[in-house]
């Protein structure tokens, strides 16, 4: 096979692929001989069809399918082989040969070529990014030291349920024949359905209709173990039958609570509590100064970088593969998002490749597990099995491509995180208010 790769500006390019009999009739005349063999065709007996009959039966489709799967083949190695930064897929240019399958022993195919222009990542060399340390309020220090005795407090299986009790049981619905082992966070559910399971004890069954028991579609997923999109679908009323009500008495503040917050002599005297408390505030709050920091590192990384990109040809290309489902004023209105998307994904991609920056299972696993503690709250202590089982559940369903967009999260942390150790970072001290308004106005922007 020829294969020819021509570029008409930094960004397109055509890419054309001369497929001769060499290259493909040895495979079509092992696959004819192999349907000789096995072939039930009326009239005779199996294997022995006469060779010329199956060609005159199947010869041209094996033709069509055996060059098809060579150029595509070649194409790809190509493209891997030359490490070509290809955006969108190659498209056959079917204005620029015709294809008689009858008569023509040579073939040619002839795709336009979307690339990125060259580029070149310096990290050391971006601008200096802000980097800001919250310094948390008195009312938020205290609602922390509530939320520890919560977290430390003794875990309870009352008789009755109340609002804030973690209720497991089983979803089921007879009319459909869902049945799933669910875990519902009362004080997640909606105001007028919380009164739905007040008083409820185990064993008891309630009935509700699914769509008003949560005011997020998320928030049902986590409950019933779904993907958003599965959840969203659910609806009619169900009927759930408690198994098990799990509730937290708040501990005492007293050494035992410093003990089991802080680790055992970090603090003997309330005082001295209170101000551990007051550094994990701090550390917590870096969490939300971290998301930001994140998001500043990408857009320095997206603003100071500078990609062409083949704009007219991606906007064929996503009015193609999107088949009919948008028009081209919605591939307009949502253009520069995506070509964002796609710049950064590239300059990642860069920073990977550079540093070997790899993504194991295990870093895919994490993302989910996060997503799930972030989701059950203060609750989340104590469920690891639990939280563990969930989230190689949502990976080895794989609703919506759920492991490969986790793939994606954690591979995106990754090179950040490797980012972060590279650029010039400068940190500020800030109240909370003051944070929300830089943020605020950052991510309005963005």
């Amino acid at each position: 096979m020829e294969t020819t790769f021509n570029k008409s500006s930094s960004t397109n390019a055509t890419l054309k692929v001369v497929v001769s009999p060499e290259d493909y009739q040895a495979d079509v005349d092992k696959k004819l001989k192999e349907y000789a063999k096995t072939a039930r065709i009326k009239g005779f007996r199996p294997g022995h069809v006469p060779l010329g009959y199956v060609k005159k039966l199947y010869g041209k489709s094996l033709l069509v399918d055996t060059v098809i799967n060579k150029v595509s083949g070649s194409v790809n190695e190509y493209i891997t082989e030359n490490k070509i930064r290809v955006v969108g897929d190659p498209m056959p240019n079917n204005e620029a040969y015709t294809i008689d399958w009858d008569n023509d022993k040579e073939f040619t195919f002839e795709y336009e070529v979307g690339t990125a222009s060259d580029f070149e990542v310096d990290i050391e060399q971006l601008p200096a990014i802000d980097n800001y340390e919250i310094e948390p309020s008195e009312e938020q220090v205290t609602q922390a030291i509530e939320d520890l005795q919560r977290r430390h407090g003794v875990d309870l299986e009352p008789e009755e349920a109340e609002i804030g009790d973690l209720i497991f049981g089983t979803l089921r619905q007879e009319s459909s024949e869902f049945e799933s082992k669910s875990g519902i966070p009362t004080d997640k559910v909606i105001e007028e359905s919380q009164k739905l399971f007040v008083g409820l004890e185990k064993g008891s069954k309630v009935t509700f209709d699914i769509q008003k028991l949560f005011s997020t579609v998320k928030d049902l997923g986590f409950a019933t173990g779904k993907s958003d999109e599965d959840a969203a679908a659910l609806s009619g009323e169900f009927e759930f039958e408690v198994d098990k009500i799990s509730r937290v008495t708040p501990a005492k503040i007293d050494q035992e609570l410093f003990d089991k917050a802080l680790g055992a002599g970090v603090a003997s005297t309330e005082e001295e509590f209170k101000e551990a408390v007051v550094n994990i505030i701090k550390e917590n709050y870096n969490r939300e100064s971290g998301y930001l920091l994140d998001f500043d590192v990408e857009k320095t990384l997206h603003d100071n970088i500078k990609i062409d990109l083949p704009e007219e040809f991606l906007k064929k290309w996503l009015l193609a593969v999107n088949d009919g489902k948008v028009t081209e004023e919605d591939i307009n209105n949502e253009f520069d998002a995506f070509t964002r998307g796609v710049r950064l994904d590239l300059i990642k991609s860069e920073i990977a490749s550079k540093n070997e920056i790899k993504v194991e299972y295990s870093d895919v696993l994490e993302e989910v597990k996060s997503e799930i503690r972030n989701y059950f709250g203060p609750q989340a202590a104590g469920m690891d099995a639990f939280i563990e089982q969930m989230a190689k559940k949502q990976l080895e369903d794989n609703k919506d491509n759920a492991f490969r967009n986790y793939y994606n999260k954690a591979f995106g942390r990754a090179v950040i995180e490797f980012a972060k150790g590279k650029v010039k970072i400068n940190t500020k001290s800030v109240k909370v208010e003051e944070f929300n308004e830089i943020a605020k106005a950052k991510y309005e922007v963005a």
